[in-house]
């Protein structure tokens, strides 16, 4: 028996001893480590994954040839037959290549986990570092750029202002790395462009009404994916110079831009810093004539910087630390000559006169624009609790400083400046249960902890809208099960407990109308409010065909009405006489995608109620604008089509988006009309034809094209004039056609040339028509214009 005993441990630590390992790292095309990419060898089931840096080893493989497979999120699978011989240590590095237009493109934001875009039951579209890089080559507005790519989001303003950029007719919440950049509390409108679009790796726009991140985003959230450490050499880079020009007419019209990054690794520590300047001339619309200043980007300096720092603590520990500012200033030469409008007859004939600039300044202006500033400590923590749950934990701050244009609508004349201050602290989990079979389930939970302080004043020291201070409270859980690999079911609760504190404050006289009749200062005694809900989301998705994914979900989402506007009008004396009341929006939707060899098809429709209105009314009793407490219904469809022909050189693909609007009084549900140009914007269609001759060359044609929306008829006012309501301006549409052009030199050196607006035309952009009786707003769009830019990576 003996004998029998020593030959089995000689036979097994001989067995042992022949065994070998694999070792090896996991990186992108772009020479970024991939982490969570799973190695498995098919025949003898056995696997891992790749750490935070990429790397990864797979131990006690038996001597024989077998076969190693490589998934990640987002990425084409690789496989390769790899021979193992007895003491051996073999290595295989492999480098995944992301598919054009992968069904399984990697998605963080729609559940603060990594999931596949095909398993999400909602409307989701990305928008990768290719497209982010090529409209680069015309822009560094991150607000056209998303009116070019993302279907259901209103085009651009053609200023730095997104007032009137709706997704789906909603509001929006903006995010970078999940930091909320949005001031709901006083809604500047102008949180899109809030970093550097070359700082960006992909942008995530979770359409609908969402209860993951909480107040503000009743329509959907933008969420900025800022750029991580992508290289294991001590130090490489990116360096970018390009200049800009008018077409139309060049009077001072140059502009240029630098930008440098720098990335490394040393031994634990990885890192990603980068700096920008960019500085603009004139700019003139297709005539010639200088554009209205009024939130143009005319003679703009703009600075931005951005920082990362990823520290390795062990295998499954990583602590990030990352930041950004940024800082757009205008300074004009000109000064506004606002529109005119003439509305003819009952009809609706008008005759509307743009506004322009002229040379000039208004004596003690101060520049106009934005200022940000952002910063988050993350930790995170793997495979805890038996390997079955990531813990994730950031602390973080923003602020930001808006200065508006002047305006004499203030007694005496002065400029509002926005000022924001936010710090949060969210810890989350990720609880995978593998036990049932068929059926994986996982639970993302955890808790949102904010404080918000929000005030707007004037330059000059007066208070406008007063010191609100935010404190919010918010935890969530949310579930999906993946049953059969047939179906994903997602179902997700939040509730938001909010607490505000508001100081005494007198309201400023002010002049809505700029008719010189100025609403009288009313003494505004404070206090504290609170609001709270429960959000509920649910979704279906049917995922075992590619040639036909199809969802259906439910959705709610929940803000404050832009509670400055209101306390910047009131007319009570008492804080708790003013009646608030929080906006709750419900979202359905059905939608599917289809992918057939090289085709790719998208298409969703929804519906969505909300108990009170997006944007702002004027009110005649109050003589003042106010927001909306009108019901809405908004309704629309959007589709998308992707083509790439087999060789890969013609790319060609095309979106359509739809979206109406209706609204009644509170007592009368059947009294419906239309909503205005604020929320609703007019259709819209795109389409992009992009060509590739050579390996060295590609050229790319945008065509984004808005159609008409002509809902509503004039009035008389007290005069006997006609005239139209706020927002209820018709809008005729237009087309506008891009050009880029880029020629690789060498093999990190490439120049680039963009034309914005290629002919010409001259237009009126969509919010210039809608907000037309307000005549502060009207100008013409950008006659064409052009980029021509230097790329040198190192």
């Amino acid at each position: 028996m003996k004998y029998f005993f020593l030959s089995g441990l000689l036979f097994l630590s001989l067995h042992t001893f022949s065994q070998s390992q694999l070792t090896g790292q996991i990186r992108s095309e772009s020479n970024e480590p991939l982490p969570g990419a799973t190695i498995y060898l098919e025949e003898l089931q056995k696997g891992t994954t790749s750490d935070f840096n990429g790397f990864y080893t797979l131990q006690d493989i038996p001597e024989g040839t077998w076969t190693v497979t490589v998934r990640m999120l987002g990425f084409q699978t690789t496989t390769e037959n790899l021979k193992f011989t007895s003491k051996g240590n073999e290595t295989y590095n492999s480098t995944l290549k992301e598919h054009y237009g992968s069904l399984d493109q990697i998605v963080i934001s729609a559940s603060r986990q990594p999931e596949y875009l095909s398993e999400i039951p909602a409307s989701v579209t990305v928008v990768n570092a290719v497209k982010l890089k090529e409209f680069a080559q015309l822009t560094s507005n991150i607000n056209d750029i998303l009116a070019f790519t993302v279907p259901g989001l209103a085009v651009s303003t053609g200023t730095f202002s997104n007032w009137g950029q709706t997704l789906r007719g909603r509001s929006l919440l903006v995010m970078v790395d999940g930091i909320p950049q949005s001031t709901p509390l006083r809604n500047g409108q102008l949180g899109i462009k809030s970093v550097n679009s070359n700082d960006i790796s992909r942008v995530e726009v979770i359409k609908g009404a969402t209860s993951i991140f909480g107040n503000g985003g009743s329509g959907g959230f933008i969420n900025y994916i800022t750029k991580n450490p992508n290289t294991s050499k001590k130090i490489s880079g990116t360096t970018n110079i390009w200049g800009t020009s008018q077409l139309s007419d060049a009077t001072d019209a140059l502009g240029f831009g630098a930008y440098q990054s720098l990335t490394g690794q040393l031994d634990k520590l990885s890192y990603y810093v980068s700096g920008s300047v960019e500085q603009t001339g004139n700019k003139y619309d297709a005539k010639g004539v200088p554009l209205l200043p009024t939130y143009g980007f005319d003679n703009t300096n703009s600075y931005s910087t951005y920082g990362k720092l990823e520290y390795l603590l062990s295998e499954n520990q990583k602590l990030t630390l990352n930041g950004n500012f940024y800082k757009s200033l205008q300074d004009s030469p000109f000064v506004p000559v606002f529109a005119d409008v003439e509305v003819l007859n009952e009809e609706g004939d008008y005759i509307l006169e743009p506004g322009y600039g002229i040379k000039g300044s208004i004596p003690g202006e101060q520049p106009t624009g934005s200022e940000l500033t952002n910063g988050r400590l993350k930790y995170n923590l793997n495979d805890i609790f038996s390997g079955t749950t990531d813990f994730e934990t950031d602390i973080y701050y923003s602020k930001a400083k808006s200065i508006f244009f002047y305006s004499d609508k203030f007694e005496n004349g002065g400029q509002s400046v926005v000022n924001s201050e936010k710090y949060g602290l969210r810890p989350n989990f990720n609880t995978r249960i593998n036990t049932y079979g068929n059926i994986d389930l996982s639970f993302i939970y955890g808790l949102d902890l904010l404080r918000d302080k929000t005030n707007q004043g004037l330059l000059d020291g007066r208070l406008w809208v007063p010191n609100i201070e935010l404190v919010g409270v918010a935890p969530y859980v949310q579930t999906t099960m993946k049953l059969d690999s047939k179906w994903v079911f997602k179902v997700g609760l939040r509730y938001d407990d909010l607490h505000m504190d508001i100081v005494d404050y007198s309201t400023l006289p002010y002049s809505p109308k700029g008719d010189g009749n100025f609403n009288p200062s009313v003494f505004v005694q404070g206090g504290a409010l609170a609001f709270n809900n429960l959000a509920f989301n649910m979704g279906v998705r049917y995922i075992e065909h590619q040639e036909f994914i199809p969802y259906v979900s439910y959705s709610q989402g929940f803000s404050i009405a832009d509670l400055g506007s209101i306390l910047r009008s009131a007319s009570a004396e008492n804080i708790n006489d003013i009646q608030l009341e929080p906006a709750v929006t419900n979202n359905y939707e059905f939608g599917f995608i289809s992918k057939f060899n090289n085709l790719r098809i998208e298409a969703v429709g929804y519906y969505s109620t909300s108990n009170l209105g997006t944007g702002v009314v004027f009110n005649d009793a109050l003589n003042s604008f106010v927001p909306s407490v009108q019901p809405q219904k908004i309704f629309g469809g959007e589709l998308s089509v992707d083509y790439v022909f087999a060789n890969n050189k013609l790319i060609l693909g095309t979106s359509y988006s739809y979206v109406e609007g209706l609204k009644n009084e509170k007592d009368d549900k059947n009294n419906l009309s239309y909503v205005g140009g604020d929320v609703i914007s007019a259709p819209k269609l795109t389409a992009y034809v992009t060509w590739k001759p050579t390996e060295r060359i590609s050229t790319t044609l945008h065509m984004i094209n808005l159609s008409d929306r002509k809902r509503f008829d004039p009035f008389q006012d007290a005069n006997g004039n006609y005239a139209f309501r706020h927002t209820e301006f018709p809008v005729e549409g237009y087309t506008l056609v891009n050009l880029t052009a880029t020629y690789q030199i060498k093999n990190n050196i490439d120049v680039s040339l963009g034309v914005n607006n290629l002919f010409n035309a001259y237009y009126l952009p969509a919010r210039s028509q809608w907000a037309a009786p307000l005549r502060t707003f009207t100008a013409v769009g950008e006659g064409a214009n052009a980029r021509m830019g230097v790329t040198y990576n190192f």
